[in-house]
Parts: C-alpha cells; sequence; structure tokens
C-alpha cells in the first residue's frame, strides 16, 4: 500500500506540469483571423514649454570671459538648458548625451573657451 501511495504523485507529477503549460489551443486575436486593434495613444499638453531644449547659439557672447559660478548660470539660462556643466580639456566627462545640457569648456586660464549642448 505504502508503494501506491509514493509512486500515484511521482507518476502525476509531470502530466500536471505538461497541463499546466498546454495553451487554450484558441488562437489569439479577436476571433476574425485580423491583427488585433493596437491601443489609442493619447497626447496631453500641459501647457508647459518643451524640456530638454539647449541653445549653444544663443550663450556665444560668454567666450572670451572669465568662469565663475555666476557665469555658469548666466550661459545656462541664456541657452535654455536644463543644466550646465563646466569642462576642462584635461578633466575626464561622462560620454552620455544630454539634450538639455550645456556644456562650457574653460582653458588653463580660466576663461570660457567653447561652450555646446550636450
Amino acid at each position: 500500500m505504502r508503494f501506491t501511495l509514493i509512486s500515484w504523485p511521482l507518476a502525476c507529477g509531470p502530466l500536471l506540469a505538461l497541463a499546466a503549460c498546454s495553451g487554450s489551443g484558441a488562437p489569439a486575436g479577436n476571433g476574425t483571423g485580423a491583427a488585433p486593434e493596437p491601443p489609442t495613444v493619447r497626447q496631453v499638453n500641459s501647457g508647459q514649454p518643451p524640456a530638454n531644449r539647449c541653445d549653444a547659439q544663443a550663450a556665444q557672447s560668454w567666450v572670451g570671459q572669465p568662469f565663475g559660478p555666476a557665469t555658469l548660470e548666466q550661459a545656462r539660462a541664456a541657452a535654455g538648458a536644463d543644466e550646465a556643466r563646466m569642462l576642462r580639456p584635461d578633466s575626464m566627462i561622462t560620454k552620455e548625451y544630454k539634450v538639455g545640457r550645456l556644456n562650457v569648456v574653460v582653458g588653463a586660464d580660466n576663461r570660457i573657451t567653447r561652450v555646446h549642448c550636450g
């Protein structure tokens, strides 16, 4: 009797696993054979200007100016960028491209040599 109690679950286990993995047999879709309709996308206008923009041309007047925190903020505001960072030619930088970031390159004489977005 003990042999049948142990062998019954062992025999049914794989069968139950196969039954759980099988599909319903009905094709997916709406039953007509056509592809289902894609979901509708609705655009919401929040009234805010588009974020992540940067106009480096608008900040070109700061090239040649002495660098300082106030200058960085003024150049960022002029470019309309979300953020700004100061870069030196010998500094290590991350290479990700951010559309809304102004990069201010400063030379050894602490003057701004270049401004660009990214």
